[in-house]
């Protein structure tokens, strides 16, 4: 009997489609000056760092947050005020759009029904129509437009309703073990890691958390996806 063919295309934007790498400078020189009225000391680059690598290799949902918490724990208020703070930003002033990320979308949109599955500000969505993308996405809400948010299997839920495509005809496209890969393929779906950015040092922790496919660059995306599109037909 054969596997269920592949209908729609989720995708991430923070690594697939866009390089966000810039934001992590502009936010830790931010945070690195504002910790010590919150903790009495000074943090170094180097210490941020290690908590940031301590917190991916966590599976930590917000690696930002986790960071935040690590060292205002237990004070709540503290945490809070830093968080509250991180969502002022406006992080698509920092995005690059992947150059090749137009032609791939526009192209896998002729056989292929397309939807963000992005944790991501509604601000977003503007950025990804002014560059060109969001005319091939049938799924345009971010995070913020729903009552879930990556990694709850509900979000991906969620997304394949809106789309009417059973999750197991899906596959999911993102740079992130814990919030992209590892729930989609709880729920069914195809797996894509796109290695990029600090989450590439995240391990699957089981052989159920393998992905079905790596990937390091979106120019790869197409072929990927018809390699297992063959996978699926086939007996």
């Amino acid at each position: 009997m054969s596997k269920s063919r592949i209908k729609a295309i989720l995708m991430d934007v923070g690594g697939p489609l866009v390089d966000d790498s810039d934001i992590d400078p502009a936010w830790n020189s931010w945070l690195l000056e504002m910790l010590p009225q919150y903790i009495g000391r000074e943090v170094t680059p180097q210490e941020l760092e290690q908590v940031y690598n301590n917190v991916i290799k966590a599976y930590t949902p917000s690696v930002y947050s986790g960071a935040i918490w690590h060292f205002v724990k237990p004070d709540l208020e503290a945490f809070r005020k830093l968080r509250a703070a991180l969502m002022s930003l406006e992080f698509s002033s920092y995005y690059k759009l992947r150059p090749e990320a137009v032609k791939v979308c526009a192209d896998l949109a002729l056989d292929y029904t397309l939807a963000f599955a992005a944790n991501q500000a509604k601000s977003t969505r503007k950025y990804l129509d002014n560059v060109g993308l969001l005319q091939y996405f049938t799924f345009r809400e971010m995070s913020a437009d729903m009552p879930f948010s990556k990694p709850d299997l509900r979000f991906f839920m969620y997304i394949s309703e809106k789309i009417g495509i059973a999750p197991e005809e899906c596959v999911m496209i993102g740079d992130r073990q814990d919030n992209d890969i590892v729930p989609a393929k709880r729920l069914g779906m195809k797996a894509i890691r796109f290695l990029t950015g600090p989450h590439r040092i995240q391990q699957p922790r089981m052989p159920s958390e393998l992905p079905d496919c790596t990937i390091e660059s979106l120019a790869e995306l197409p072929d990927a996806i018809n390699d297992l599109q063959t996978q699926a037909v086939s007996l």
